[in-house]
């Protein structure tokens, strides 16, 4: 369930975790097609008026080891401070119960050395993973 809702439902994200995720919204393609151009929103920490707006686009969909990758596009946030950015989540299937253990791998090249590491993005991620968590383990219960 995880990856279905990565890959094909991106829109419930901002549902999931509106803390997080202001908004989603698909510029070109369709949800689950690659080459397609997604755009997010995030809320930065503390200042849930504003938003973090970033393009990817997906580059690869691999529906047998469940993974997804995609690029941070050129005219996003982040490429303000990072020259190139990229990232590949998986849900690893676990033997209990169904459930999944979510890798994600992040590549990226800082425009300068006074670029921090893009922590406040795998900080988004762990909170819209653990949102996304939750609401899959109420939906089973309820089913």
């Amino acid at each position: 369930m995880f990856y279905e809702t990565y890959v094909r439902k991106h829109y419930l994200l901002p549902k999931l975790s509106p803390n997080v995720l202001k908004d989603v919204r698909l510029i070109s393609g369709a949800w689950d097609y690659v080459g397609s151009v997604i755009q997010y929103a995030f809320a930065p920490p503390g200042n849930l008026s504003s938003k973090i707006i970033d393009n990817v686009r997906i580059d690869a969909i691999d529906h047998e080891n469940k993974s997804i990758a995609c690029t941070v596009l050129d005219g996003s946030e982040s490429r303000k401070y990072y020259k190139s950015g990229s990232f590949r989540i998986q849900a690893v299937e676990t033997s209990e119960g169904g459930g999944a253990l979510v890798k994600i791998s992040v590549e990226y090249e800082k425009q300068n050395e006074d670029v921090p590491p893009p922590t406040m993005y795998t900080k988004f991620a762990e909170n819209l993973f653990k949102s996304t968590d939750a609401y899959l383990i109420i939906k089973a219960l309820l089913t």
